[in-house]
């Protein structure tokens, strides 16, 4: 069975950019979270060594990184069903916000 590994990052800018590209010395800004999701086989992630496991997600995120942006890990979760959806947040916070 296929399930997925969410994996949480910081998502970094390089500044060090002008008219004529890239500066030699990077300047990294953060700017948010990105998600990335990763498929895999149960049996494999379930029986994998969590330092190998770790390892593995920290070298596929880098292998995502270019000049311009980058990733870091922040943490990660092995999710094997899909999350129920559950609707009338925006009704609950307008409740609470009138009271």
């Amino acid at each position: 069975m296929k399930v997925k590994v969410v994996v949480n990052c910081q998502y970094y800018e390089n500044y060090n950019v002008d008219t004529t590209g890239f500066g030699e010395v990077p300047y990294w800004k953060p700017k948010g979270g990105h998600t990335f999701e990763m498929p895999i086989d149960s049996d494999v992630v379930m029986y994998c060594d969590d330092g190998v496991l770790v390892e593995a997600i920290n070298n596929l995120v880098k292998k995502q990184n270019r000049i311009w942006e980058k990733f870091e890990v922040i943490d990660y979760e092995v999710v094997f069903t899909e999350p129920s959806v559950v609707a009338g947040l925006e009704s609950e916070i307008n409740d609470l916000t009138l009271n």
